[in-house]
């Protein structure tokens, strides 16, 4: 395989170039040219835990090369050379190093090499003191203001059913969480050993409660329990905690932390990966993507995230605030295909200005679902309630509901959690690119029929218009011997049934719904092979 030199070139210029800090230690991603793992992937338990296994293997995903871990001989060469490494990468082949200018030739000239980039001028520094907390308690805003962003979604009925996220296991990446060890709002987490693993990798330690809060309000959105005041949507969940955002600057070493942050969560068997973090721009102007750039594929942190999605991992990600601003869209890795990018809307339902849009540089539809993100309610550093603004925010209210469907759900693999919250939506059947499927609902989750091993194969039908007025037109996709119709109301009560045979492809049927009140209705198809459920607002 030759070398790929483009990096490589950016790379040694940048440092020839950098003036006084050309002798100084910087921050370089070492690609390799080939796995030549000692790992087998006969043996899963050597570098996977079984619980990432039993993933896996419940979602009927293989185990490949890409989760072998690297070799060992390459890191043990670049250390013989005087370079720092301080993680490596199994799913891109790789691993972040720590050097100067004078042994660049050498890296390079090293057989299994195949690129260098450069991620961060200067070195990697030791963790700086803790931030002086004040775990003062709750203060009061308005009576259990939690209420509003759970009943949203409903969250709240689904604690009811005794779906708290029990047994599910949620990562969160963000840039510390500074306060959470000492807040009495988080006292549970520790009392019922609901942290399972920590790890900075911003200053390579175990230490996550540090630099900043905006981790320990996220997490509260999720995993806060005061009874009466304060009640996050999951807090039944198990969690690991990683600082990869490194907020005294912005590089996309912040993007391979993420990857690197990935794949650990994903050895220790994270089931959900909350992450309110997004990327365009940085302090080194040549390190910027494009919104070209924002297809999912292009961007170190997307493709990282597309293969944590491949292993069976559901991810809830921030849309990004630049709604506001001359960007507009989607930050990275909110342009992944197979995750939920969540934007944000005020109390009374209406998008959130600074939330950002799609589409996707390749035209999909983003954010997936909403959430609110106008005045959520978070405990902050000092442990008082606040009410803060941000899609980073709502990310994590989709991040607890998706714990307590799948939690409903044991079967369901990733993709028809996904599938749900998106057809839960309030406008699922007319998706936009301001706000997606709309707003998702645990009740309308229980209404959707996900039976098939494929999430797209209940698209069997298309109904229009919608919202319908009288006339409603069921166009079939699919040639079906066979289906049954079926329009309830969202309580359950049945108001029409038809079965149909011998059905050709692209077939149109009317039906007429002059005595269907106004309101929200399901119509749901049932076939041999498969069933679908389809929301359907009656003007």
């Amino acid at each position: 395989m030759e070398k790929n030199s483009f990096l490589w070139i950016i790379a040694s210029a940048w440092l020839l170039t950098a003036g006084n800090c050309y002798s100084q230690n910087h921050r370089f991603m070492v690609f390799f040219q080939e796995k030549n793992s000692s790992y087998n992937i006969e043996d899963p338990q050597e570098f996977l835990s079984q619980r990432a296994i039993d993933r896996r293997t419940r979602q009927g995903i293989e185990i490949t090369m890409e989760d072998l871990p690297v070799s060992q001989e390459y890191i043990s060469s670049l250390e013989a050379l005087g370079v720092q490494v301080f993680y490596t990468t199994k799913w891109m082949n790789g691993a972040l190093i720590q050097t100067d200018s004078t042994t660049l030739t050498a890296i390079g000239a090293l057989s299994f090499v195949s690129t260098v980039e450069l991620v961060a001028p200067g070195p990697l520094m030791a963790a700086p003191e803790t931030f002086q907390k004040y775990p003062n308690g709750i203060q009061h805003g308005r009576i259990q203001s939690t209420e509003l962003q759970n009943h949203l979604l409903g969250i709240d009925l689904m604690q009811q059913e005794g779906f708290t996220g029990e047994g599910m296991l949620i990562g969160v990446f963000d840039g510390g969480f500074l306060g959470v060890d000492e807040i009495p709002s988080f006292g549970r987490l520790f009392q019922n050993d609901q942290v399972i693993s920590t790890f900075d990798f911003v200053g390579n330690n175990v230490d996550p409660y540090r630099y900043d809060d905006h981790g320990t309000k996220v997490l509260s959105v999720i995993g806060a329990y005061d009874p009466g005041i304060f009640t996050g949507g999951a807090y039944d969940a198990d969690f690991i905690l990683f600082v990869t955002e490194d907020v005294s600057g912005e590089y996309r070493v912040e993007e391979y932390n993420w990857l690197f942050a990935a794949e650990m969560a994903d050895s220790i068997g994270v089931d959900i990966i909350s992450t309110s973090l997004g990327y365009h721009v940085f302090d080194d102007p040549d390190m910027n993507y494009s919104t070209d750039d924002m297809d999912g594929m292009t961007a170190a942190v997307s493709k990282a995230a597309k293969i944590a999605a491949s292993k069976g991992i559901l991810l809830t990600v921030s849309a990004g605030n630049e709604g506001n601003s001359s960007w507009m869209t989607i930050t990275a890795p909110a342009d992944v295909a197979d995750i939920l990018t969540v934007g944000a809307i005020s109390e009374d339902s209406v998008k959130a200005s600074f939330s950002s849009v799609g589409p996707t540089a390749d035209g999909r539809i983003k954010p997936d679902v909403v959430a609110l993100g106008v005045s959520t309610a978070v405990i902050n550093r000092h442990g008082n309630m606040v009410f803060n603004n941000g899609t980073s925010f709502s990310a994590p209210q989709i991040a607890a509901l998706s714990a307590g469907v799948w939690q409903a759900n044991p079967d369901f693999n990733y993709l028809q959690v996904i599938q749900a919250i998106r057809e839960s939506g309030h406008q699922s059947q007319s998706a936009d690119l301001q706000t997606g499927f709309g707003i998702p609902n645990y009740y309308e989750t229980k209404k959707l029929v996900l039976a098939t091993d494929e999430p797209g194969d209940q698209w069997f039908l298309k109904l229009y218009p919608n919202p319908v007025t009288n006339s409603l037109f069921i166009l079939t996709e699919l040639p079906l011997s066979t289906v049954t119709l079926f329009i309830h109301n969202i309580e359950g009560k049945k108001y029409f049934e038809s079965k149909l045979e011998n059905i050709p492809a692209f077939t149109e049927f009317s039906m007429e719904l002059p005595l269907l009140s106004a309101g929200i209705y399901l119509v749901t198809a049932l076939t041999e092979e498969s069933a679908g459920t389809y929301r359907l607002i009656k003007e």
